[in-house]
């Protein structure tokens, strides 16, 4: 692939939580050139919204109202501002990560996130996107479609330690559950489960490092292995 056609790549990375897809897609941009967008950040932010204006979820109309008023903004894929205010920080908040699954759920929220999504990917000439419905429903045309994936315990290690840096002090075995339950919501939701599309290139990261997925994903970019 020629220099000029990488830097108008788009790529998916899909995969479960605590597999890696957001520092390496972070990576993975910055290193080809390209938009990243990190689209969990985006559930995130409607989630904190949902919370702080205490809406039930079983309340579709009043769901679907908040979002009609709601704004989005991710500035070089890492500051995510919601209704202008940053909420990088507060997004990552056991509070926000307790309630993500389900609010990720509801159709009426997949909607919009993948209307903002698609928006955002049809205005950029390059793009790396990573989440959980990237190849099979945000952009099913990806030119490279990549699913991270690593053991239920090696997830829980990295989780825990993100968390430590920011200050929060959770157990592994609170972790674990957290992240279990997490992947139980996000493969069974009825619109856009998680799952791995024909042709993606599956990338085992529980013994692997940093450098090591970083490379995996640029050599199949560039043309340089085919598996």
């Amino acid at each position: 692939m020629s220099l000029n056609s990488i830097s108008h790549v788009k790529i998916a990375i899909d995969g479960p939580a605590g597999a890696g897809k957001s520092t390496v897609a972070r990576e993975v941009a910055r290193r080809l050139g390209i938009k990243y967008l990190d689209t969990g950040a985006m559930y995130r932010a409607v989630t904190l919204k949902l919370l702080r204006e205490q809406v039930p979820l079983s309340d579709r109309e009043k769901v679907e109202e908040v979002l009609k008023r709601t704004s989005l903004d991710v500035e070089n894929g890492q500051r995510v501002f919601l209704d202008g205010e940053d909420v990088t920080a507060e997004i990552r908040q056991p509070h926000v990560n307790a309630h993500v699954s389900p609010v990720s759920a509801l159709p009426e929220v997949r909607r919009r996130m993948v209307q903002l999504q698609q928006d955002i990917a049809s205005r950029a000439p390059g793009i790396i996107m990573e989440g959980r419905d990237i190849a099979s429903k945000v952009m099913p045309d990806a030119d490279f479609r990549f699913y991270l994936d690593a053991s239920l315990e090696e997830r829980a290690r990295r989780r825990q330690k993100e968390q430590r840096e920011r200050g929060l002090h959770l157990s592994l075995e609170e972790v674990a559950a957290e992240i279990k339950e997490r992947d139980r919501i996000d493969s069974g939701r009825d619109d856009s489960p998680l799952t791995i599309v024909p042709g993606a290139f599956v990338i085992d990261t529980t013994t692997r490092t940093f450098d090591q997925v970083v490379e995996a994903i640029l050599n199949v970019v560039r043309g340089n292995r085919k598996e």
